[in-house]
């Protein structure tokens, strides 16, 4: 397993684990006019049943399919179980395990009838998860600066590595 994706999926982790012990419950589950009247809850537990689809998949041998997760309700309004998911997603990732190929079922038509499926490994899911991730971050991270400024964030939360390579760069020049 390449060290730089587990190096950062441990980070992002990190990062929402911060920030589900640096929110308030009310915070967490107020509907924002600024995410059309979504919570940064919602955000969150989007971005844990990913995770989740991805470990279960993994550790069950079978495809995984982002399209087809229970959407747990309680996740978005529980400050507690976020953190839970969240952890549990972090030991998995710290806890090592051998590369192998997955396949990956998506559909892009309108009704979501035709599935296809593709080879993936553990590898391009965790790139992916990070990927994914990072975008919801940075929604959640525009709704916090605009709605609940004393919430402090880490300063690389919801911002792409590679703008934060390029901000790096121009500030040593």
């Amino acid at each position: 397993m390449q060290n730089q994706i587990l190096l950062a999926n441990r980070e992002i982790l990190s990062q929402l684990i911060h920030l589900c012990e640096n929110i308030t419950p009310s915070q967490y589950c107020k509907e924002l006019s600024l995410l059309s009247q979504n919570t940064i809850g919602k955000h969150m537990r989007h971005i844990i049943e990913f995770y989740d689809i991805l470990i279960d998949a993994y550790n069950e041998n079978k495809p995984i399919s982002y399209d087809n997760r229970v959407h747990c309700n309680e996740t978005e309004t529980s400050l507690d179980l976020a953190s839970q998911r969240l952890r549990k997603a972090s030991e998995w990732v710290e806890s090592g395990y051998p590369a192998k190929e997955l396949i990956l079922v998506v559909s892009y038509d309108s009704e979501g009838k035709n599935s296809i499926s593709i080879p993936s490994s553990i590898e391009r899911e965790l790139v992916y998860n990070i990927e994914h991730a990072i975008h919801h971050m940075a929604i959640i991270r525009i709704a916090i600066e605009k709605e609940f400024p004393d919430v402090k964030l880490h300063k690389n939360f919801g911002i792409a590595y590679s703008t934060i390579r390029y901000r790096d760069d121009l500030c040593a020049h």
